[in-house]
């Protein structure tokens, strides 16, 4: 297997589908043996029929929680790199390209960077656009010696070897962050790509202080560590 898309979701019947589409196009387009799985966290709607019709691989995780949904899809994951982002089409599975050409270039870890790229209007609350996500990246970046432009990005690829090097263990919004945390600490070879960010569809499941808070107790406690 080359490449293992992995996507959690929540009620997201609208746009898994739309999702697995672009990833399955792409590795039609550039000659990729690749799968998509799916992570249900427990939708209430017709999601996981959705994702089955398209032809991605299901599977239910009933411990709710961001990393716990992602943990239960990473674990099936077979491709020799691993593609990320969330199944409501705010990221474009098109754009993957540029980060497997990272990947062949020897890097072990990429990351999006929605601010290099286009973000639709609305796509990204002003607050985070232009207080929290600058801020916890400055952050970031003087305790982890990183020079990163978006580390809350969601879309994000790396090889099936750094991904165990990475030993996560969060099971909610955290595990983002302990993803670019133990990447940082354990030296992998980083590379950002512009990505372009897109509004949207249905209510966000994001809590701007909680979320925030969380992460700034998470890069601290990692950091005294």
């Amino acid at each position: 297997m080359d490449v293992s898309v992995v996507m959690p979701c929540l009620n997201e019947e609208k746009t898994v589908g739309i999702c697995i589409q672009k990833a399955k196009k792409v590795f039609k387009n550039i000659g990729l043996n690749g799968e998509v799985i799916v992570s249900n966290n427990n939708s209430s709607d017709a999601s996981a029929d959705v994702a089955e019709k398209q032809g991605a691989i299901v599977v239910k995780q009933l411990i709710n929680g961001y990393g716990a949904t992602y943990l239960k899809g990473l674990a099936l994951a077979k491709g020799k790199y691993i593609v990320i982002a969330d199944s409501d089409n705010t990221y474009d599975f098109s754009e993957m390209p540029k980060f497997l050409e990272q990947l062949d270039n020897g890097c072990d870890f990429v990351i999006g960077n929605r601010f290099l790229g286009n973000m639709e209007q609305a796509s990204m609350k002003p607050l985070h656009k232009y207080i929290g996500n600058p801020f916890l990246n400055f952050v970031f970046n003087a305790l982890f010696y990183t020079d990163l432009g978006d580390t809350h990005c969601g879309f994000r690829a790396f090889t099936k070897s750094a991904f165990k090097k990475m030993n996560l263990q969060t099971q909610g919004m955290e595990f983002a962050l302990e993803m670019v945390v133990n990447s940082a600490k354990l030296n992998l070879k980083i590379a950002e790509v512009p990505v372009n960010y897109y509004k949207r569809q249905g209510p966000s499941n994001l809590k701007s202080f909680q979320d925030g808070a969380r992460h700034m107790s998470f890069m601290f406690h990692e950091w005294l560590k």
